[in-house]
């Protein structure tokens, strides 16, 4: 398996695609195992996924303001796609959502359910959807799951269709632009390698219209979307592969100066230890984000 770079766009993906069946299988009951080396988190992951969640929140709402359709105040649905544990479906429910969430992996989604007492629906993303009516959510949201996908302009479209006229499309990727190490880029859970220029791309090829994102140059990449069901993207031809640059620029010797310098090592000990400490304090992932979330309330 090797990781090509698209002459016309600049997307990277990797070759030879797996197959839907393949990756259903991987994810419902290898992908945590791989990933976090556990089939249910453990709290400082919770603590972890609650912060970041926190965070996402805030994003969104600093990037919807005179978005004035999304503002009326009856109750909004929506949808967290690859919903993991389930903290950022938690964190709108106690925002007065009707929140649920999809997620493939049987462990996790277990855990959701049954410690937070949220809806979790367990399987792919294509056979979930198709059990949602059309026009239904006013929030669908996604992270760190399209770079998962071998289909990004199809499970696009399929989601388009499931969002209200109004309603929004909350994506955020890793950027592979980014600074990490030479090993780490190119890893078997991504099929798709996206910078900030071929992520909008691809969502205006899907039919979307691409209402905020952030700067190019952060380590994830984040945007809102509406579907508007039309082809926005301009013909494209970026022949300077811009992956296969930033590849060749990471180099081990540098890499490690820049992490000694940013004092990175102790910083991640810190965290680290800090995660820990915080999560002990905590019974279980319930207790844990009712108290994170109340104090940001």
């Amino acid at each position: 398996m090797i990781t090509v770079s698209c002459s016309d766009c600049g997307l990277g993906r990797i070759d030879p695609l797996p197959t839907d069946h393949e990756l259903a299988e991987w994810y419902a009951t290898q992908y945590r195992q791989a990933y976090k080396s556990a089939v249910q988190p453990a709290l400082r992951h919770v603590l972890r996924a609650a912060r970041n969640a926190q965070l996402r929140w805030q994003w969104f709402c600093q990037n919807t303001v005179g978005l004035d359709p999304y503002q009326k105040t009856d109750t909004k649905r929506s949808l967290d796609i690859g919903s993991s544990s389930g903290e950022f479906v938690y964190r709108l429910h106690t925002l007065g959502y009707q929140a649920k969430g999809i997620e493939p992996h049987q462990g996790y989604a277990t855990y959701a359910r049954n410690m937070l007492g949220i809806d979790i629906n367990n399987g792919t993303l294509q056979h979930c959807l198709a059990s949602e009516a059309p026009s239904s959510f006013d929030l669908i949201s996604m992270f760190h799951v399209l770079e998962h996908l071998p289909d990004p302009v199809a499970a696009l479209r399929t989601i388009g269709e499931k969002l209200k006229s109004e309603g929004l499309l909350y994506i955020e990727v890793p950027n592979a632009m980014r600074l990490c190490s030479p090993n780490y880029m190119f890893f078997k859970a991504h099929t798709l390698y996206f910078t900030g220029h071929t992520l909008r791309t691809l969502l205006e090829k899907s039919g979307y219209k691409v209402v905020a994102h952030n700067p190019d140059n952060l380590d994830n990449l984040s945007l809102l979307a509406q579907y508007v069901n039309s082809n926005n993207a301009s013909p494209l031809s970026d022949t300077s592969h811009p992956l296969v640059s930033a590849q060749k620029a990471r180099r081990w010797v540098p890499y490690l100066m820049r992490q000694l310098k940013d004092g990175q090592p102790v910083r991640k000990w810190r965290v680290h230890r800090e995660e820990k400490q915080t999560a002990a304090q905590y019974a279980d992932s319930l207790a844990l984000l009712k108290d994170i979330y109340e104090m940001k309330s």
